[in-house]
């Protein structure tokens, strides 16, 4: 009975994850939704470390997650403020026009 619960523990923070990455790989081109993906991935280890945490009846990944989701805000607030600078000056959000954003 126990086993089934740790494998999902383990499962399903892993599924999420990988859907995340694969969104990562998928939309390399548009900024927005490598965003998006990035946080998909985000989420996913913060569900892991809450299932885990309270599975074990511990508060350390509770921590680490209210951990994680400070600094999920902080890359989100970075990432936009990018992409509007990036519309701004080059009216499009791809990311190969980021190379060229220097000059």
């Amino acid at each position: 009975m126990t086993y089934t619960i740790q494998y999902f523990i383990l499962a399903l923070p892993t599924i999420i994850f990988s859907f995340g990455l694969s969104g990562i790989i998928l939309w390399r081109k548009n900024f927005i939704l490598i965003l998006i993906a990035l946080e998909i991935c985000f989420m996913a280890t913060n569900l892991g470390f809450t299932l885990w945490s309270l599975y074990i009846d511990d508060v350390f990944g509770l921590i680490f997650c209210m951990t994680g989701l400070v600094l999920t805000g902080a890359e989100v607030a970075l990432g936009l403020a990018l992409a509007i600078i990036l519309h701004k000056k080059k009216n499009t959000i791809e990311t190969k026009k980021m190379k060229k954003l220097r000059t």
